[in-house]
């Protein structure tokens, strides 16, 4: 596949995060900036820049004349990005909140998510649950028509996704869609101690669900995003 980026590192950044999402890049991969460029019709300091954006966002790392991997999240960083995602999406809620109250919210992409949550949770295809999960938290955000809200948040929900790929098993039940459903239900009420309880409930019960034991082995090997 290929991709015309012509001269926008955050095309990179877009792609590379989608990728992780789709779990087409695990944690620990390599990343070779002359594959990426022939992959996506650009140049390669177009690339770099992209992946430069991402190694300051803790989604790539890089260290001193080794290559560009994904981050492979240890256990404080995970409870670090969770403590992180609390303080950014309970400002999310206070927003909605406010707006359903003064009926300027539209919550129907949401519930819509919701019940295909619900579908794929059921059929058990966990992968596309997990994608589909990430998709729910960035909606939200959106909703609120602020992107430095969504800027913030978004970097965090890809390396929540890394964590899960680390941590969590097909039985942890990790980021629950009717946990989903009630946070919903939380903001329609238009109470917003109860919608806060609802988001910050929801994230630790995400990290408790998490096997910090996992013996997870790490993916040393270079990858393509779109194989």
């Amino acid at each position: 596949m290929t991709t015309t980026l012509h001269t926008n590192p955050d095309k990179v950044v877009d792609l590379v995060l989608e990728a992780i999402l789709k779990k087409r890049l695990k944690p620990g991969v390599k990343l070779s900036e002359i594959s990426l460029q022939e992959e996506f019709g650009c140049s390669r300091a177009v690339v770099r820049q992209g992946f430069d954006k991402l190694v300051d966002s803790g989604v790539l790392i890089h260290k001193k004349n080794q290559s560009v991997r994904v981050a492979y999240p240890t256990k404080k960083e995970t409870k670090q990005i969770y403590e992180a995602r609390k303080a950014i999406e309970n400002g999310v809620i206070m927003i909605l909140v406010e707006k359903h109250r003064n009926n300027e919210l539209d919550l129907s992409t949401i519930d819509s998510l919701v019940i295909k949550e619900q579908h794929l949770h059921e059929n058990s295809e966990h992968a596309k649950l997990t994608r589909l999960s990430c998709d729910f938290h960035l909606t939200l955000a959106e909703l609120c028509d602020n992107k430095f809200l969504v800027d913030s948040l978004k970097p965090l929900i890809p390396l929540s996704a890394l964590a899960a790929s680390v941590y969590a098993d097909t039985e942890s039940n990790f980021c629950s869609f009717s946990e989903h459903y009630e946070l919903i239900e939380a903001i329609k009420s238009n109470d917003l101690i109860k919608a806060s309880n609802a988001i910050n409930t929801h994230l630790d019960r995400c990290v408790e669900s998490l096997n910090f034991n996992s013996k997870a082995i790490k993916n040393n090997s270079y990858s393509h995003l779109f194989n």
